[in-house]
């Protein structure tokens, strides 16, 4: 009896493990189940065996499906199947329409919901690689390439807990093209939604959802995807000017600006008063504005800010004379008109005429403004500029959730796939005309940095701060503005306020930092 107990216990586990497994070598192994059946039949009391045998029918027919030999084919998973491989045909057909041979990678298909990687996104790096690179053979970074980069990433810097950024194994990868996306599943349906990215201008070139019972494709002016995502698509995805055109973006307000109050009620998005720095008699006077800069009238205004970090104490008042401040970042275009200028070169680099240059040194910067017959503007009329008449955080107020408006910062860069540096004046222009104040890139002024102001808050000209450097070995340079993105959290709204404060040594050449040009206000006779 316990060997009949025993023998019924192993092909019971047989069963149980074939039935959780669903494999089909169950039905293969039928002949060796029989042959244990019929020799249990020679050593055991017909009486034990008919109860055994009803046991074990009663058990089979609890488990449906073992009663069928072939399981059903899933035709929604074939369906999928053949529309990864139709996904692969069309970006196939983006990289050999490239006017340049570019090399694609396929990084972090990331579970929708957690924003983490999971087993579905290792699993569908791997597929989308391998259908690619059958068809693009050397142009395609291989599977295992970027599973090799990951684990060399994580030996490399075993201190930072976090998976690496996409951005991070991208550039390892030196491809020109990036193919990343996002899965998930809702009621059943799993869907996959791939976007492919230019990694040098950070653009966004194509995209698609694709899931088991549909496919929604979509192009850069699609209506039916959501309002947010297709402005972001249209900001990112226009077509580029000429080289030699540097066309200076259409203000969306006029330089005289309407009533601070009306304005407020207009769009709601201040509770601050402002004060215009532009004089409708100065404006109207006999001096032409100089072409791509905006006039900045006289005045006073709190400097600084005693909620803010420590080298922003304590805020003073400081009177600044009128001056001229570009419009806008200094493009590409424009720094390449400038033949003794130099500029360096790495990751996140801007390639557009339109773009703002970065990777360019304080020197340099300063040489560039000098050959337009201009000049870096100082710490504070920089801080005047961005607050335009507001003493908040920003120069429409202290909302927050208005700072995508008037800004590139990581919200709408990194944590949207969308990195690096964008077109300048894209943007909302704040009340005085000026874009790009906030995010975007960082911007070179002249003041050498200090620490804090109480050295100078007292003196009658404080704004024009250190004559040297404190150290004459390494010369800090102030920096404002923030950034879209990157080290220091240039990009979070803290980093991009109009007090907030940078040091950089003044041959630092980065892809967070570019500038602006300032002139003198002509004296009246």
């Amino acid at each position: 009896m316990f060997a009949l107990s025993t023998a019924c216990s192993a092909i019971m586990r047989q069963i149980a493990v074939e039935v959780k497994t669903g494999n089909q070598q169950m039905f293969q192994n039928k002949n060796e189940i029989c042959m244990q059946m019929i020799e249990l039949e020679n050593t055991t009391p017909q009486p034990v065996l008919f109860i055994y045998f009803l046991f074990f029918f009663c058990l089979v027919l609890s488990f449906p499906e073992v009663n069928f030999a072939v399981a059903p084919v899933d035709e929604l998973a074939v369906n999928f199947d053949s529309r990864l491989e139709t996904v692969t045909e069309d970006i196939t057909a983006q990289v050999l329409g490239s006017e340049k041979k570019v090399v694609i990678t396929v990084i972090d298909l990331l579970n929708h919901e957690t924003q983490e990687r999971d087993a579905m996104t290792d699993l569908l790096e791997e597929k989308l690689t391998d259908l690619l690179y059958k068809k693009l053979p050397n142009q395609v970074v291989p599977y295992f390439e970027t599973v090799y980069l990951r684990l060399e990433w994580r030996s490399t810097f075993p201190e930072i807990q976090h998976d690496p950024l996409t951005e991070d194994i991208a550039k390892l990868t030196d491809a020109d093209w990036l193919l990343t996306g996002t899965h998930e599943t809702i009621d059943g349906l799993f869907s996959v939604r791939l976007e492919l990215y230019d990694l040098v201008s950070g653009d966004l070139l194509w995209q698609i959802v694709i899931g088991k019972d549909r496919t929604i494709e979509t192009d850069l002016e699609a209506k039916k995807l959501e309002e947010k995502t297709v402005q972001r698509i249209k900001q990112n995805s226009a077509v580029l000017p000429p080289q030699n055109v540097s066309p200076v973006p259409t203000p969306l307000f006029p330089q005289v600006f309407q009533d601070p109050v009306l304005e407020q009620e207009k769009t709601g998005e201040s509770d601050a008063k402002f004060v215009s720095a532009l004089s409708t008699d100065i404006v109207e006077g006999v001096r032409k504005i100089p072409e791509g800069m905006v006039i900045i009238n006289e005045g006073e205004f709190l400097m600084g800010s005693d909620l803010g970090d420590e080298d922003e104490l304590p805020d003073h008042l400081v009177f600044v004379q009128s001056f001229y401040l570009d419009q806008h970042e200094v493009t590409n275009a424009d720094y390449n008109k400038c033949l003794k200028c130099e500029r360096g070169h790495g990751g996140f680099d801007t390639v557009d005429p339109q773009q703002p240059v970065v990777y360019v040194d304080w020197k340099n910067a300063d040489a560039y403004c000098q050959f337009q017959n201009k000049r870096l503007p100082t710490e504070a009329e920089w801080e005047y500029a961005a607050r335009a008449g507001s003493e908040d955080a920003y120069s429409f107020g202290n909302n927050i959730s208005l700072l995508e408006n008037y800004a590139w910062l990581k919200s709408n860069t990194v944590d949207a796939g969308l990195w690096g540096a964008k077109t300048v004046g894209s943007k909302k222009p704040n009340r005085w005309g000026l874009y790009d104040l906030y995010g975007n890139v960082m911007e070179w002024v002249q003041n050498y940095y200090m620490p804090d102001y109480f050295a100078s808050a007292r003196q009658p000209e404080n704004h024009k701060g250190l004559s040297a450097p404190a150290v004459e070995k390494y010369p800090l340079r102030v920096v404002r503005g923030g950034a879209w993105g990157g080290l220091h959290d240039a990009g979070t709204p803290a980093g991009v306020r109009a007090a907030k404060r940078y040091a950089f040594v003044e041959w630092t050449r980065s892809f967070q930092i570019g500038f602006r040009c300032a002139m003198d206000f002509p004296e009246t006779k």
